[in-house]
């Protein structure tokens, strides 16, 4: 006898199907809310990298749309709220992965003035490391422990959102959130640290 649990998942594999089968019909169903996703982010981004990136990131956005109809599961929700989230997340991994993520950007220009300024001033280099460790350590005092988690993990070890969600028990949304807010917070709290 068949269970109502090998039901469901037999009508799910059979809607993943049909998603599938006919996914240019889906597509075009959420074509207004895919872009509109996109234009959304594109408007986060510095207007160099938006320029430059939007036709791109509306393409990643699609593929990404068309890998979720592959996984998503009626059974826990409608498939909007689904794709929206990793539609966002897709798009960032890829300006991660190009090396344009503003976000992720900040740590390699840190790191290559750092360098740059050290192949040129030997004698002070200890002295700026180490002031530069404390003005970074004393703008992230005020942190929660899983912003400066965050922080550290995905610009120091380079790991994404998933990963990082996995080690401190949050959703893949919820890092990228928390990442947002807290690197915003960090560019503030240098910034008036210069001052």
């Amino acid at each position: 006898m068949t269970t109502r649990r090998e039901v469901e998942d037999r009508i799910v594999a059979i809607i993943r199907e049909q998603f599938l089968k006919y996914n240019s019909e889906t597509l075009e169903k959420y074509k207004d809310q895919i872009t509109a996703t996109v234009r959304w982010y594109v408007s986060t981004l510095p207007r160099h990298i938006a320029k430059a990136e939007a036709g791109d990131l509306e393409s990643e956005a699609k593929i990404a749309f068309i890998e979720c109809l592959k996984t998503w599961d009626p059974r826990k929700g409608d498939l909007w709220p689904y794709v929206s989230v990793r539609l966002k997340g897709s798009m960032q991994d890829y300006l991660r992965k190009r090396g344009s993520d503003p976000v992720a950007g900040l740590y390699e220009f840190i790191t290559s003035a750092a360098n740059v300024y050290m192949a040129f001033n030997r004698k002070e280099i200890v002295h700026e490391e180490v002031d530069k460790l404390l003005h970074v350590d004393s703008a992230m005092s005020d942190f929660s422990t899983k912003e400066k988690a965050v922080i550290e993990q995905y610009y120091r070890h380079d790991k994404t959102f998933k990963e990082i969600g996995r080690e401190i028990g949050l959703s893949e949304s919820q890092v990228s959130r928390i990442c947002k807010d807290a690197t915003l917070k960090l560019k503030k709290n240098l910034r008036e640290g210069e001052e």
